[in-house]
């Protein structure tokens, strides 16, 4: 059991030093004991062994790194972090193994149909890209192999690793690098292994082959994609329990990411945890940098109020990959300030011990000495947003299966962009916890195009709405389970308030939305006063409304953009209708077609308003729990803590929100803060933590009114109540 008063509880920071082979010959042990204190942390994790051994280990066939000599760097940095009252994970790498270890045991590695071992970073046929170089002829290292999670190597191998280090170190438990294989993407045909273990166990589930490519609907697909989860959960599990009998208060941590796509089972895997990490270092080429906040609220919605540590990469992502050079400070800190301000708690990593690129040395430093100030205020009980996006991995899963279109990351983040923009306080709420109480914390819940569910999150959305919640819905969200298949039409329709009357059309060159004269005065087209059409988008759903809702637009179909004065759709004629409401206790929106996807795609404002009037109008006139007014890009949030209320204001208004790296902050100027106290709060005292000033307590009914002069790149409004 945990108990509140664990160690772990405790960690608010945490660094990592990821040492390279060649670090024992410059390593200087004193520097890194002062940055340590410097960025006042609570502990560190330091490379230790099953990859690469930095002690000098007596297993055989495991590896001590090349240039060890006679040091134990391990023990010289564990030594140290004790002297500093650190608590310290042991870094392990289970992923990989070299020649030697092959040579002696070629059954522990992933093997082809050819039995031929997997090099690590080898492509596959669905891998992206590799991740090293070991199969080129400009590889400076090694050539590594894969380990088979089912084989000896993770059960023997690896817990025999862990015993040594455990018995010889006063250490706090290991993390694993990289593992589990699923931590980022779902399962595919990487994971595909003819080592002797596998095929004995998938043989034992009545198979003698694998499936040739991944197909939803093909049940030994699905098997196999349970076989893989169920191993791995056995490995998590064997690694879990070692540890503790080990030593009762370590922990184990494995290689989390906080992906929309992961392929983990979390209601499994959140029970083996004491502590979880997001292993979101940084954003690749083309990913907003709100991308961290979005890992941050992935992670904190399956960790059960248990602490989240988020690493943050000093160095750069780019193509091409240069991991040891340092990211601007601006950028540094605007990641690192979304990955706090969504609820995680930060542990910065650097590459390599001996730094050839130190420029990231003073603003981690400052950033972290910052975060040491104001720890009360970050030591969140829990989230006080009211908006939740119903978050659905599977649907991921199926993206990346089927080449689903729209696309759900594309309709997932045009959904993330406008409630920034629109300054909408949210979390996400992962789909298997719609069929609990979880769901009655909020207000309002949103589903993103094509969000596949089970039947039973599907009756509790409908409860849901019954009881007088609100919820937004976008293209054919809820019609399919999380295999990919056709729900039952009448209870989908049934929710939404729409009958389906055709299969949806192929997609869209160019349409419109005709705005219904007799509903103009309908809040859902606020803003919309001077125009008759509103742009449409690529996918529709052929559906009708039932008997109580209400219709608003209707569509004008495509036709020939060349030559315009040809062929143009008779304004008079009415076409299918699609965007619905209806009220019964709680308000629904349906909008049946992809508004959200086209909006990432095209950044269109009349979706964004279309969207954003939505949300508004199912809350039914109430009040956020925060409402911030001024210019700029700013992502809120707010939290509650034990003896305080705390609203972050991240600045994104930057140039190179979708493009990194960002190289400058921009401030904004005033922001006006109009905060909704919970019942029974009572404010003493109101801080600006990013400025160190006290602002007066303006109080009127239960909303508190704050101004904030500027925001430079984090700001946090302390509310102390009382």
């Amino acid at each position: 059991m945990r108990s509140n008063e664990s160690w772990f509880d405790k960690v608010m920071r945490w660094g990592q030093v990821n040492l390279k082979e060649d670090d024992p010959l410059t390593l200087d042990v004193d520097f890194w004991k002062r940055y340590w204190q410097r960025t006042k942390i609570h502990g560190v994790t330091i490379n230790a062994g099953v990859g690469v051994a930095y002690y000098p280990t007596k297993i055989p066939l495991h590896r001590k790194a090349k240039f060890l000599g006679e040091r134990d760097v391990f023990g010289e940095l564990v030594a140290v972090a004790r002297q500093l009252g650190l608590r310290v994970l042991a870094r392990l790498d289970p992923n990989w193994g070299h020649e030697e270890l092959y040579k002696a045991h070629p059954d522990w590695f992933l093997t082809d149909a050819d039995g031929k071992p997997r090099q690590r970073g080898q492509a596959t046929p669905t891998a992206r890209e590799p991740q090293f170089l070991s199969a080129t002829p400009f590889a400076q290292h090694d050539v590594l192999y894969s380990t088979c999670w089912n084989s000896p190597f993770h059960h023997e191998f690896v817990p025999a690793v862990m015993t040594e280090i455990m018995e010889r170190y006063d250490v706090d438990g290991f993390f694993t690098n990289g593992w589990p294989p699923t931590n980022w993407h779902p399962v595919d045909m990487s994971l595909v292994c003819y080592c002797p273990h596998c095929l004995e166990k998938w043989r034992k589930r009545g198979h003698e082959r694998y499936p040739e490519k991944p197909d939803p609907s093909d049940p030994l697909w699905r098997d196999f994609v349970l076989f893989v989860q169920e191993s791995i959960e056995e490995v998590q599990t064997l690694w879990t329990e070692h540890t503790k009998r080990l030593k009762p208060s370590a922990v184990f941590i494995w290689n989390s990411h906080g992906s929309l796509s992961t392929g983990l089972r979390w209601g499994k895997f959140v029970q083996l945890a004491d502590l979880l990490n997001d292993d979101s270092q940084g954003r690749r080429v083309g990913e907003p940098l709100w991308v961290s906040g979005r890992c941050g609220k992935v992670m904190m919605a399956v960790a059960e109020g248990k602490p989240v540590l988020r690493i943050t990469g000093v160095w750069q992502l780019g193509q091409p990959l240069v991991r040891h050079i340092a990211k601007p400070a601006a950028e540094t800190t605007l990641f690192s300030a979304e990955a706090v301000a969504n609820g995680q708690r930060l542990w910065w990593h650097v590459l390599g011990a001996e730094l050839y690129d130190r420029r990231w040395l003073e603003p981690v430093a400052d950033y972290f000495s910052w975060l040491a100030e104001i720890e009360p205020y970050l030591r969140n009980i829990e989230s006080l947003a009211d908006v939740a996006v119903v978050w659905s991995p599977q649907t991921f899963w199926l993206g990346s299966w089927t080449n689903m279109q729209p696309s759900p990351t594309d309709a997932f983040n045009g959904w993330y962009q406008i409630l920034l923009e629109g300054r909408i306080p949210f979390d996400l709420l992962p789909e298997w916890k719609l069929a609990t109480e979880t769901v009655y914390r909020y207000k309002v819940l949103i589903l993103p195009s094509q969000t596949c569910l089970r039947q039973e999150s599907l009756d509790a959305l409908k409860e849901f709405v019954a009881s007088g919640g609100g919820l937004v819905a976008c293209f054919e969200a809820g019609t399919k389970n999380l295999w990919g298949e056709k729900h039952d039409s009448g209870k989908w329709s049934e929710l939404m308030g729409v009958l389906r009357v055709d299969e949806p059309p192929p997609p869209l060159r160019h349409c419109y939305l005709r705005i219904l004269a007799q509903q103009r005065s309908h809040p859902l087209l606020n803003g919309f006063d001077n125009t008759d059409i509103l742009p449409g988008a690529t996918y529709l759903s052929r559906v009708e409304k039932a008997e109580d809702t209400e219709a608003l637009c209707d569509f004008v179909p495509t036709y020939p953009v060349h030559p315009p004065e040809k062929v143009y759709p008779d304004p008079k004629q009415t076409g299918l209708p699609l965007v619905f409401c209806r009220e019964r206790n709680g308000r629904l929106v349906y909008l049946a077609m992809d508004f959200d996807a086209a909006f990432w795609r095209s950044r269109l404002p009349d979706h964004k308003r279309l969207l954003l009037n939505a949300v508004n109008w199912v809350r039914k006139g109430e009040p956020l729990p925060v409402t911030v007014s001024g210019n700029g890009l700013l992502d809120v949030t707010i939290w509650r803590q034990e003896r305080s209320i705390t609203v972050h204001l991240v600045n994104l208004n930057t140039p190179n929100l979708f493009g990194g790296p960002v190289t400058e902050l921009v401030p904004v100027g005033r922001q006006e803060l109009k905060v909704v106290l919970p019942e029974g709060t009572k404010p003493v005292g109101v801080k600006l933590l990013r400025a160190k000033l006290d602002v007066p307590v303006n109080l009127q009914g239960d909303e508190l009114t704050v101004v904030v002069p500027q925001v430079l790149d984090h700001e946090v409004v302390a509310i102390e109540i009382g």
